[in-house]
C-alpha cells in the first residue's frame, strides 16, 4: 500500500536527519542564540517549501522570526516584443535587485537568515547568501545534497547553497523531492517540505535551550485557541520592548 510505503519513507527521513545531521542543527542553533541575545534578527527566505507558512507567526514559535522575500515587479508588457536576456545580463540584473532588496529591508549586521531551497541553485538564493554575507550577515542554508549534486548552479560563479553559506544543513532528500513510485505514472509525495520543518523546529528548540542557558526568556507565541487576540498583541508589545 502507497500509505504503509509513506509512513516508513517518512521515519526514515526522520531518522536519517537526526542521525546525520545533529551536529549542523546545534551548529546553526548556536548562530541563531548568539545572534537574539544580542536583539538580533532570524529571518526567513524560503523558495515555496512550506517554511514560508510553516515558520512565520506559528504557535509555539519564537515571535521574532520574519519573512523575507523580494519581488520587482515592472508593468510594461508589449505582446508582440519579447525580450530574452543573455545569461550574463541576467545574473547582472538579478544581483542588483538582490542588493535593492537588502538595502530596503530591515536586516542588519549580527542578524540570520535562513535560506531554504530545494536545490540549492538557483541564482537568486546564491546571490543573497553571498551579499548578506558580505553584510556581515549570518547564514543558514537548507537544501537537498543529493539534489544540488545532481545538477549544476545557475549562479555565474558557479557555486551552490552548500558553498556560500556559514551553516549548511542537508534536508535529507532525493533526486526529484517525490519518492514514492507511481505505476505508470510519476513518482509522488516530496520530502523537502517535512524535511525542512523538521529541521528547522529541530534549530528552534534547541536555540531556545541555549537561550535559557543565558537565563533569556525568548518571547513565544501562544495559541490563539489557547488565548487571546489581546494576548497575543501583547506578547507582539513585549518582544518590541524587549528584542527577544
Amino acid at each position: 500500500m502507497y500509505l504503509d510505503q509513506y509512513f516508513k519513507v517518512i521515519e526514515g527521513l526522520v531518522a536519517k536527519i537526526q542521525n546525520t545531521q545533529r551536529e549542523q542543527i546545534e551548529a546553526a542553533a548556536t548562530i541563531v542564540a548568539e545572534s537574539l541575545a544580542e536583539k538580533g534578527g532570524w529571518f526567513i527566505m524560503d523558495t515555496g517549501h512550506m517554511l514560508q507558512w510553516e515558520a512565520i507567526r506559528r504557535a509555539g514559535g519564537m515571535v521574532g522570526i520574519t519573512p523575507f522575500s523580494y519581488e520587482l515587479n515592472v508593468n510594461a508588457d508589449l505582446q508582440h516584443r519579447e525580450i530574452e536576456l543573455p545569461p550574463g545580463k541576467a545574473a547582472a540584473l538579478e544581483s542588483q535587485t538582490v542588493h535593492l532588496a537588502l538595502e530596503k529591508s530591515k536586516l542588519k549586521k549580527g542578524d540570520v537568515l535562513l535560506i531554504n531551497s530545494n536545490s540549492g541553485r538557483s541564482a537568486n538564493v546564491i546571490a543573497v547568501a553571498l551579499q548578506a554575507q558580505e553584510r556581515g550577515i549570518h547564514t543558514i542554508g537548507l537544501a537537498s545534497k543529493l539534489q544540488m549534486d545532481h545538477c549544476e548552479s545557475q549562479h555565474p560563479s558557479k557555486r551552490k547553497l552548500d558553498q556560500v553559506t556559514e551553516c549548511f544543513i542537508d534536508n535529507c532528500g532525493g533526486v526529484g523531492d517525490a519518492v514514492l513510485p507511481v505505476k505508470d505514472n510519476e513518482k509522488m509525495c516530496p520530502l523537502s517540505g517535512i524535511g525542512a520543518s523538521f529541521i528547522f523546529w529541530a534549530i528552534h528548540a534547541h536555540a531556545v535551550d541555549l537561550l535559557e542557558q543565558k537565563e533569556i526568556k525568548p518571547t513565544i507565541y501562544r495559541s490563539v485557541h489557547t488565548g487571546s487576540e489581546a494576548f497575543m498583541a501583547q506578547q507582539e508589545a513585549s518582544y518590541k520592548e524587549r528584542g527577544i
